[in-house]
């Protein structure tokens, strides 16, 4: 995942993405997950013009709720 700006680090969603993330036992489910967290997080960004920050805070909403629908599902 990308730093939420030049040398500050990832900021504490990313993190906490990193974590549910690590916890997808599916290689492929993960890495797709990861994928569609950095793309929501760069449209919020460049389109929606928000703090890269911000941004993450949505992608990690969404995260959260496709994970919930995925467990639903089992």
């Amino acid at each position: 995942m990308k730093a939420a700006s030049a040398g500050t680090g990832p900021s504490r969603w990313a993190r906490q993405a990193a974590t549910l993330l690590a916890q997808v036992r599916d290689d492929a489910l993960r890495d797709d997950l990861r994928l569609r967290f950095d793309e929501r997080a760069a449209i919020c960004e460049i389109d929606g013009e928000l703090s890269r920050t911000e941004a993450e805070r949505i992608a990690f909403e969404s995260l959260v709720q496709a994970l919930e629908r995925l467990r639903g599902r089992s």
